[in-house]
């Protein structure tokens, strides 16, 4: 990867059950890419975007593949430009192109509540989002048409959170090598991070997955949810030139929701602790100022 210094490359992925969500005031589907690209400009960071998205009628399954295959391009052209590439989504599969994009040395952080950890049955299909996680490690298979998708060991994997996952479901991912931290025990992330054998590392993070009054505008969150401050110190701690972050993704969300502004400052603050954890450096106050220009009288 080239190393960067303050761009950014948002990749929006903006359905949910097969279906493009309603925009509202955050475009696209309520994600909100050019709500956070102002926000993170005000903070020093240069973030570029592209909207995504696909007006053929197609089973959710080809979809999520064809997103795979989106967002996957869209992190290789963004380190070829030495951007920082964060995926916003609406569903959870929005990550698989970016593990498909890193590789198969590829570290997962995957911050979820309720990841369903299991092989789909005909008695029993989850959503797809859902089972994002199993799909990632081949517990759960993918549609046919997946190009080159990426079966990760689950012991480069580490859940955090999972409080609402199946208990049974929890210790089939323990048995394949997951890890898993409560939401009181993030602070451990750091070590976990550092036994794994891995190149390079993928941050899923599920907002459903993080303390309710912290993020208003998550699809389902919960009391018993993750600190956002203690994620992103955490964040901060575990991640560095030798274990070098190399895509984020934020999922499960509808900005039009959101309650005094809450859940853009927590999405911003992760955004920025992520990117500075992964080596990015904001323009000084002073060139912030002076691009601006003056201002009007």
């Amino acid at each position: 990867m080239k190393p960067f210094v303050d761009h950014l490359q948002i990749l929006p992925v903006s359905f949910q059950n097969g279906r493009r969500q309603a925009d509202g005031e955050h475009r696209p589907g309520g994600l909100g890419m050019a709500t956070l690209a102002e926000e993170l400009a005000r903070r020093g960071w240069t973030a570029r975007f592209e909207d995504m998205g696909y007006d053929k009628p197609m089973p959710e399954a080809r979809l999520v593949e064809a997103f795979a295959r989106g967002i996957g391009d869209g992190v290789l052209s963004a380190w070829d430009r030495s951007r920082f590439p964060i995926v916003l989504s609406r569903a959870c599969y929005g990550g698989l192109g970016a593990v498909d994009a890193l590789g198969p040395r590829t570290g997962v952080v995957w911050v979820d509540a309720e990841a369903e950890y299991r092989t789909p049955s005909l008695l029993r299909r989850p959503p797809l989002d859902r089972t994002a996680l199993a799909m990632v490690t081949g517990r759960a298979p993918r549609d046919k048409l997946a190009v080159q998708p990426q079966r990760l060991s689950g012991e480069q994997a580490i859940l955090v959170g999972g409080q609402r996952s199946d208990l049974r479901e929890l210790r089939v991912a323990a048995d394949d090598g997951i890890r898993r931290l409560a939401p009181g025990e993030v602070g451990r992330l750091p070590e976990l991070v550092a036994a794994a054998r891995a190149t390079q590392w993928y941050l899923h993070i599920d907002l459903c997955a993080l303390s309710a009054a912290a993020v208003p505008a998550a699809d389902d969150a919960g009391d018993d949810g993750v600190d956002p401050a203690e994620l992103a110190a955490a964040v901060r701690g575990a991640f560095g030139p030798d274990r070098p972050l190399a895509v984020l993704a934020c999922t499960r969300y509808d900005l039009n929701r959101d309650s005094g502004n809450a859940t853009l400052s927590t999405l911003v603050d992760l955004i920025e602790a992520t990117v500075v954890a992964a080596g990015g450096e904001p323009k000084p106050r002073e060139a912030r100022v002076a691009s601006s220009g003056p201002r009007k009288q």
